[in-house]
């Protein structure tokens, strides 16, 4: 069926932009009607050139009652309602032209309302653009006014695109506070309200009204999350307030991309780039979903997070994956010119990078000299009889996660601090997942003071004592097993703070760093593992601590679990789900305060092993917990048959773990 169609505008002061909307829409609709609300340019001798329908309104700070004004002047069959710095583009008008009206009431549109530099969309919105006359629909609400969708709607994929002329938030929240003063309980406007506030910069404000409305149970549930995002981003500077908001959005809905992006954002920037990366890849592999109504930010989905993750992965010195990011956000902005530098400088570093192998659990001695170890493979940047293999610190020849072990003694110091980070990183990069570092390096400290404290007149190791620590500070500068001269100086030095925090933001944990003697260097020896990232494991404390064996059997389990790489720590159940713990253990008390955190962990999503370690299933609750925990852990095959009947996934261990 063809239908007739008008199209309704309210303007005031439209001059820059009424053309080129008019001209967008002038062969597709059959009637313009133009209400102006009281211009004092060109508006209304613009609009004369299209329509004689022109009139005017007195304006009320009511846009609800201009669009219903608008309407009321309307005669065709369909209303197309549009804003002068709107723009239907020609194969939209096609597809409107070609539209098949007869089973149609409300037609919904992409409403396309922010582009980027390059005119790609960044923020879209589904809203009701076509509506059928005869319903005699009006507008509600005296800003961010909508039409009730109380008749049949049809989902299009026509698109208006918008090109915001300027800000309008003053007036916005000029008429918002007017309004709320007088119900100051209305979800919708509480919500809007904390918007234009936040889009304002009054962040003090904003939160107040948001916070209302998230404990408003009469708000709508896009709102709400859209709520949480924002109140996320008031608390950025607060981890667990940031982390509560985050998981109140992810809560309400998992398929959208902004709150795992921000969580990226949030880990970056403390330079974990191991969860940062986690959250960014959540991001690129989130569908843009298709069935919600509230805005989305379509950057969060394509190259952003592409973006984010090119710095992320060149920070752990993976090169190969960096690449590939940086090639999705050229993918959506061949002419960013970040991305732009980053392909020059990727392509540039992939082309030094050494062929990489699978390193098939090797342990390394990475800067090895003549101090050689069976079992391992000795590596410096010379070649020699004892040297089993050629190449820089920097540069490891192996896959990521495929050695179990480096060794590095007296070698990272003869690197600049750039070349340090650089080299750190890569050792990261080729650890396997619960891999150890062991290093030994000079400390930096203890030879400057030792320096300062004594005198020419005093022998350290047949050397005058100031020469001596002078060596240690800037190295012996000498070859020593036939290396080039250079090789034997120091470009950098380390402290006890300086090496952990910088394990620490490369991704290393389990981090000790005690004090030793090395060759007659005042040194440190640091050990330091790579976590598991795939899995957080978290132990529920018991409320009491009284029997010795509970205490013992949690306390050591979750000492080997640490000690393997794996991050577990006793917590307690707000922490599992405020700080993203995969695994939940629980089982050392059971009652209905357990019971009842543990069907909330289980909301959550989270994973629950209950650790049976006596037959205690007549006792209160007991089952109860049994049933709804995903493993259950048993302390015998006697026990495990008996608990079969109420779970079947078992699994039997010792008792404990011991020492």
């Amino acid at each position: 069926m063809n239908a007739t169609l008008s199209a309704a505008l309210i303007v005031k002061n439209e001059e820059m932009l009424l053309s080129k909307c008019l001209d967008s829409i002038k062969d597709l609709v059959d009637e313009i009607v133009i209400v102006d609300t009281g211009s004092t340019d060109k508006t209304k001798e613009i609009a004369a050139k299209y329509t004689d329908k022109v009139f005017d309104f007195n304006w009320i700070d009511d846009f609800s009652a201009a669009r219903n004004f608008s309407f009321s002047k309307c005669t065709k069959d369909f209303i197309l309602w549009i804003d002068s710095d709107d723009i239907v583009r020609p194969a939209d008008v096609e597809k409107i032209k070609n539209l098949d009206y007869s089973d149609k009431e409300i037609i919904l549109c992409k409403y396309q309302y922010s582009h980027d530099e390059f005119g790609n969309v960044i923020l879209s919105l589904t809203r009701e653009r076509i509506i059928k006359r005869s319903l005699n629909l009006k507008w509600e609400q005296p800003i961010h006014e909508y039409l009730p969708l109380n008749a049949k709607t049809f989902t299009s994929d026509i698109e208006i695109h918008h090109y915001k002329k300027g800000g309008t938030s003053e007036r916005n929240i000029k008429i918002l506070e007017s309004i709320v003063k007088k119900n100051p309980k209305d979800s919708r406007n509480q919500y809007y309200l904390g918007k234009e506030y936040f889009d304002f910069g009054k962040q003090k404000e904003a939160r107040i009204y948001l916070e209302k409305f998230v404990h408003n149970k009469f708000g709508w549930w896009e709102d709400k999350y859209l709520a949480y995002f924002m109140l996320a981003q008031i608390h950025y500077s607060q981890p667990n307030e940031f982390k509560k908001y985050i998981f109140k959005c992810i809560d309400l809905e998992e398929r959208r991309s902004e709150a795992y992006y921000l969580m990226g954002q949030f880990f970056m920037d403390r330079q974990n780039w191991i969860k940062a990366i986690h959250w960014f890849n959540i991001c690129l592999n989130t569908p843009i979903p298709k069935d919600l109504s509230a805005s989305l930010l379509l950057d969060y989905y394509t190259w952003l997070p592409a973006l984010q993750a090119v710095v992320c992965y060149n920070s752990i010195g993976n090169i190969e994956k960096a690449k590939e990011c940086n090639d999705i956000v050229l993918k959506y902005r061949p002419n960013d010119s970040r991305a732009l530098n980053n392909k020059t400088i990727l392509e540039k570093a992939l082309k030094k990078a050494v062929p990489k192998q699978d390193g098939q659990g090797k342990k390394l001695n990475l800067g090895c000299g003549a101090k050689t170890i069976q079992g391992y493979e000795n590596v410096d940047v010379y070649k020699a009889s004892y040297i089993d293999a050629v190449y820089d610190l920097c540069e490891i020849p192996y896959n990521d996660s495929t050695i179990s072990e480096i060794h590095s003694e007296h070698a990272l110091e003869h690197v600049g601090y750039e070349l340090g980070k650089k080299a750190i990183k890569e050792w990261f990069r080729v650890l396997k997942p619960g891999g150890i570092l062991d290093l030994k390096i000079p400390d930096i400290e203890a030879c400057a003071s030792a320096y300062l404290r004594t005198t020419n007149n005093e022998m350290v190791n047949g050397f005058p004592a100031k020469l001596w620590y002078l060596y240690t500070i800037y190295g012996i500068q000498k070859s020593q097993a036939g290396e080039a001269d250079e090789f034997q100086c120091h470009r950098w030095g380390y402290s006890k703070e300086s090496i952990s925090a910088l394990l620490t933001e490369v991704g290393f944990r389990n981090i000790s760093v005690i004090h030793y003697d090395g060759w007659g260097t005042l040194s440190l020896h640091v050990t330091a593992r790579k976590f598991r990232e795939t899995i957080k494991i978290g132990w529920i404390a018991p409320i009491n601590w009284e029997a010795v064996q509970t205490r013992v059997r949690v306390l050591n389990i979750n000492q080997w679990l640490y000690s393997k790489g794996y991050e577990s720590n006793v917590v307690n159940y707000p922490e599992i789900i405020s700080q993203n713990y995969d695994v939940a253990v629980v089982g050392k008390c059971f009652d209905i305060h357990h019971y009842q955190n543990i069907k909330l962990l289980k909301q959550h999503r989270k994973t629950v092993f209950c650790d049976l370690c006596e037959d205690i299933l007549e006792f209160p609750y007991v089952k109860e917990i049994i049933k709804i925990c995903d493993k259950i852990i048993c302390c015998s095959h006697v026990l495990e048959e008996k608990v079969k009947k109420i779970n079947l996934n078992t699994v039997v261990i010792e008792d404990a773990y011991e020492k």
